[in-house]
């Protein structure tokens, strides 16, 4: 499980949903005065050297974040999140989300940080933008469960494990479980793999996991999922998705409105966008 190193796919098009669903929250938070609390359970080394030899290795930069900074003109949220990708590479980083997080943080709001990997969380530690960071060594569901609810009662929190092991798509449906019973109004959001029946057991495991998430007692919940290729034998991960759970107000039209330029830089084969659960 200690074998996944985020560098390895540092840019791609899961970490570009990811980010930009990351970075749609964090603006609406930040539109009141009031502080918020964000929560990364699995946060890695926080930001990737752009010649990193594992960020080299597979280049997955070229199915994600290359393809938004060649655009010349973008949607509004896109648009943030480009000059946001191009600072990153001004500091020589492809960004993680501890690094996004912390751009937007303010004075009096609270970033805490999981991470298990005994080299990746060294390299968190030292990283320079997380000065004021709450930084813990250790599971991220465990984690999470407890250090919540934090003191600051308003934030989000982002939950995107590896899943290697076919047994985190039940942590991530019990972690959310209970965290929910304790802190009611999280903003949750949930990231997973598309997988083809090449992933044997986990080819189905995410749509069995949306079920059970989306059963769980909540103000509201969508989902959003990009494909970028077809789901042919010979895939093995054909897109991603994002399951949000208690949404800032009009962040699902927020979502909406940068879908269509998102799904055109990327090369989509389909984005899907629906609610789960909508309030009442």
């Amino acid at each position: 499980m200690l074998s996944y190193k985020h560098a390895f796919h540092s840019g791609n098009h899961a970490d570009v949903i990811k980010h930009l669903s990351l970075l749609a929250v964090l603006e609406k938070l930040a539109q009141k005065t009031k502080p918020f609390s964000v929560i990364d359970t699995h946060a890695g080394a926080g930001a990737y050297a752009l010649d990193d030899a594992q960020v080299e290795q597979n280049k997955e930069y070229q199915t994600g974040v290359a393809l938004i900074n060649a655009a010349t003109q973008h949607h509004g949220l896109l648009q943030r999140y480009q000059a946001l990708l191009i600072t990153a590479a001004e500091q020589g980083v492809y960004p993680g989300s501890p690094w996004l997080a912390a751009s937007q943080l303010r004075d009096n709001d609270q970033l805490t940080l999981m991470e298990l990997h005994p080299s990746e969380y060294q390299k968190l530690k030292r990283q320079r933008f997380l000065r004021n960071a709450n930084i813990h060594n250790r599971d991220g569901f465990e984690g999470l469960l407890a250090t919540t609810p934090p003191q600051i009662k308003r934030g989000v929190v982002l939950i995107d494990p590896p899943y290697e092991q076919l047994s985190e798509y039940e942590q991530v449906n019990s972690s959310v479980g209970k965290l929910l019973r304790r802190w009611a109004n999280a903003c949750v959001l949930v990231w997973y793999p598309m997988l083809t029946k090449r992933a044997g057991q986990k080819a189905k495991a995410s749509e069995q996991m949306q079920a059970a998430l989306a059963q769980l007692e909540c103000a509201s919940a969508f989902n959003l999922q990009l494909e970028v290729s077809d789901p042919t034998s010979d895939v093995g991960m054909y897109g991603s998705g994002m399951l949000i759970i208690n949404p800032p107000w009009q962040l699902f039209e927020s979502i909406e409105a940068v879908l269509p330029d998102l799904s055109h830089q990327l090369g989509a084969t389909k984005t899907t966008l629906d609610w789960l659960v909508h309030a009442e």
